[in-house]
């Protein structure tokens, strides 16, 4: 009856840690109920009938592939998500057991561990207590939710393989783990490794987490050029009649207080002059015009020269450009005219020109910055490479990702009489 007993507390352990784990990566605020208690207890089916003294990695398997299933249906999450998470729980409850393994290792034997009945518990409660902790720790629960918000069956199969072959991988070398149980050079490295496949499920999630991070950022933004392109017109006439007004009432005051407020505001006003609005003219409606706008912007307070010609032939081919390409050339262009604009902001001739035309039936972007200092070219597309210090760099980063997965956008960068040359060509 002892045993029985044992292999329940044990597998019931177990199951509520990977469930609060779980939980908490899916920010599920909802109260223990009888449904609850019901999922935790069907997870500990497989524990309580095929658990035996000697580690079976078919019972740890077994249990992962239920858990999935209980998850995807108890939380409502599609099966990646599900697999994900799962995943993430079995790999942490695994890195905790590790660490206790090594603890047991000085001070018990493996009959010690698998026999006697408390020093089992006991372990299994710690495992609990450090996996719950460790997952609770914002860098690491925040990655693994952002990401798991994100991502659906059809975008995320290449994590959900990736997370089954590390979960298939952990089993066997806990059986070899199991196996050994001496503190010896095989042990050592049997042990090395399966931490460092649980850092590499880590920093491979956390890399496609950062990137539809990025994602959401440059939509909102695009969006946000959308609408800006749809009002500036009319918001170009409200700007130029409130400087005159605000201009009026400097003059009319000796408050140094509403004075330097109104300063403040005539600074930041965003003026789009006639000439950029005939000069953007060829460009149709659809966030690239909008883009192109907020950018003249940016470099009129940035005290950047800009200039910008477009073709009249690009017009149609602009026009018949799907909207997730347009989106995806909106993000590369933005990002490339920002770096152009920081760069020139520093050099003592700052200019910035863009050409869009026609080539070879092709339509090219062609950006020419002046700088200050010559950049070697490979670093460009390293991630985090960035000029402008800390917390800077994921532009770059973010647009290798876009060309690495887009293939009928090409890029290309020269340094050419003083001015760095960047090209977009959209096949």
């Amino acid at each position: 009856m002892l045993p029985l007993i044992v292999k329940f507390i044990i597998g019931l352990i177990i199951s509520t840690t990977s469930f609060l784990i779980v939980k908490t990566i899916k920010r599920d605020n909802s109260k223990m109920s009888l449904y609850t208690i019901l999922i935790i207890l069907l997870m500990t089916l497989p524990t309580v009938i095929l658990y035996e003294t000697k580690y079976n990695a078919l019972i740890s398997l077994i249990s992962y592939v239920l858990s999935i299933l209980l998850y995807h249906k108890y939380f409502k999450m599609n099966l990646t998500t599900s697999i994900i998470m799962c995943s993430f729980s079995v790999l942490l409850i695994s890195l905790s057991d590790l660490i206790f393994c090594l603890i047991n290792l000085m001070i018990f034997s493996y009959e010690d561990v698998r026999d006697i009945w408390y020093v089992s518990i006991i372990n299994n409660i710690l495992v609990s207590i450090l996996s719950i902790a460790i997952s609770k720790q914002k860098l690491i629960s925040e990655k693994i939710s952002y990401l798991c918000q994100k991502i659906d069956n059809k975008t995320g199969y290449k994590i959900s393989v990736f997370a089954i072959l590390s979960i298939i991988i952990i089993s066997v070398m806990f059986y070899n783990i199991a196996s050994i149980f001496k503190l010896n050079l095989y042990y050592t490295i049997t042990t090395t490794m399966s931490i460092f496949l649980f850092i590499l499920y880590y920093f491979y999630v956390s890399e496609r987490a950062n990137y539809e991070k990025l994602n959401d950022e440059y939509n909102i933004l695009f969006d946000y050029v959308q609408t800006f392109e749809n009002w500036i017109d009319d918001e170009q006439m409200y700007r130029h009649e409130l400087k005159n007004n605000l201009s009026i009432i400097r003059n009319m005051t000796k408050n140094k207080e509403i004075i330097n407020k109104v300063d403040e505001m005539l600074e930041f006003s965003i003026v789009i002059d006639e000439r950029a609005i005939e000069d953007l003219k060829n460009i149709p409606k659809g966030g690239l015009r909008g883009l192109l706008y907020y950018k003249i912007a940016l470099a009129k307070n940035k005290n950047v020269k800009m200039v910008i010609e477009v073709s009249p032939k690009v017009t149609k081919i602009l026009k018949k450009l799907e909207e997730k390409k347009l989106r995806q050339l909106c993000i590369v262009l933005g990002i490339y005219l920002d770096n152009a604009l920081e760069a020139a902001s520093l050099a003592k001739n700052k200019s910035v020109t863009l050409e869009v035309y026609k080539s070879n039936n092709n339509l090219t972007f062609t950006i020419s910055n002046t700088y200050k200092d010559i950049i070697p070219i490979k670093n460009m597309k390293k991630k985090g490479f960035t000029t402008k210090g800390k917390n800077h760099g994921k532009g770059l980063y973010y647009v290798t990702k876009i060309l690495n997965k887009e293939k009928w956008i090409e890029t290309s960068q020269i340094f050419l009489n003083n001015y760095f040359i960047q090209k977009i060509c959209i096949k």
